[in-house]
């Protein structure tokens, strides 16, 4: 097995609310919000009235805009009203791990968990909170479960990579970090991360990590010191093929 990584991979939860209500911003009574990106967050999640669609949208804006106890506190409403619902739970879930309250994030996922085995969504922020904690195991068995119930989710994929590598399985990060990135070519995590898989690798692999980082950036990625400072040091290292080109002339 090869050694964990040295230089620490990068996840975001910042837009998981987002992502994950797309099922309660569909508004049935409206096509046009169908065209909203839907994601299948729950097929058995139980239906919501108009006025818990209504708190949900509030609570999601609200945590957009960094008001997270308002929104816990709109999600704790809907949710009261409609206590098994798995979008409700998990967009909860996702408010509680950015207000740093892991132990009842998990709690709720457990829950969502429990009512659907199939839950992508649960299963991923389950393995992400994992990842905050440090706890790579666990993380990488939540991540493989959400990865079985949606394989084609970058983000899955992503995350799974991130955990592969922490672990020191590079070749599993690699081919997961990859899919992600090939899944949506403008996910700029992925990129990012493939940056930091390939300067750890022994020796380091310049030319590929700076070319996924230069994509990173151009996708709108902050500068990281650590990697500039490692690619300006970096001494490429040519191929056989290359070196043997090199000495016949």
């Amino acid at each position: 097995m090869n050694p964990p990584l040295k230089r620490k991979f990068r996840f975001v939860t910042a837009l998981i609310v987002v992502v994950l209500s797309a099922e309660i911003r569909a508004d049935p009574t409206n096509p046009e919000q169908k065209q909203i990106e839907e994601v299948n967050l729950a097929p058995n999640s139980i239906p919501i009235s108009s006025e818990e669609r209504k708190l949900a949208l509030l609570a999601e804006t609200s945590f957009t805009n960094g008001k997270l106890s308002q929104s816990e506190e709109l999600y704790k409403k809907a949710l009261k009203a409609k206590p098994d619902n798995l979008s409700l739970l998990v967009s909860l879930a996702a408010t509680e791990f950015r207000l740093g309250n892991s132990e009842e994030s998990k709690q709720l996922l457990t829950k969502a968990i429990r009512l659907d085995l199939k839950s992508g969504p649960a299963w991923l922020l389950l393995g992400m909170i994992y990842l905050d904690q440090k706890n790579d195991e666990d993380a990488f068995a939540a991540l493989a479960q959400a990865e079985s119930c949606d394989p084609k989710n970058p983000r899955t994929r992503n995350y799974l990579g991130i955990a592969a590598g922490r672990m020191g399985w590079l070749e599993a990060s690699e081919e997961e970090l990859r899919k992600a990135a090939e899944l949506d070519p403008t996910y700029a995590s992925a990129q990012f991360n493939l940056a930091v898989l390939y300067l750890n690798r022994t020796p380091p692999l310049v030319e590929l990590a700076r070319r996924h980082y230069q994509r990173a950036l151009d996708l709108g990625y902050s500068k990281d010191p650590a990697i500039e400072s490692q690619l300006a040091k970096a001494v490429v290292i040519p191929s056989p093929a290359a070196a043997s080109s090199a000495s016949a002339h």
